[in-house]
């Protein structure tokens, strides 16, 4: 990223991605058998976790002066490229289980 801007908006536009995503997932688990819910609730807490983390990254960057920017633009893409790593691995992880769920939701009926 080469402006504070820049990368401020590339960070928000993640950011209300993933609180789509896990809005969409929480959706989905009011939806879920009940001895599945706490392992879909888990996977949103982490969903959430990640976003809040992204989120006060976010805020501290938005408040840096531009002096400051230019000392934290480095750890920031650090974080930022580390945060999106995390929740792409959570969202898989979610991914899989609800396929699992949805296999032992089918085995029921089955």
């Amino acid at each position: 990223m080469s402006t504070k801007d820049e990368f401020l908006a590339k960070m928000k536009t993640q950011l209300d991605s993933w609180q789509a995503e896990a809005s969409e997932l929480e959706a989905k688990a009011s939806e879920a058998v009940d001895d599945l819910k706490p392992e879909i609730e888990e996977q949103i807490a982490n969903l959430k976790a990640k976003f809040a983390e992204g989120e006060v990254k976010f805020n501290e960057l938005t408040d840096a002066t531009e002096e400051a920017w230019e000392d934290l633009k480095v750890d920031a893409e650090v974080t930022y490229n580390k945060l999106i790593g995390e929740f792409q691995e959570d969202v898989k992880e979610a991914v899989s289980s609800a396929q699992g769920i949805f296999a032992k939701i089918k085995s029921l009926f089955s």
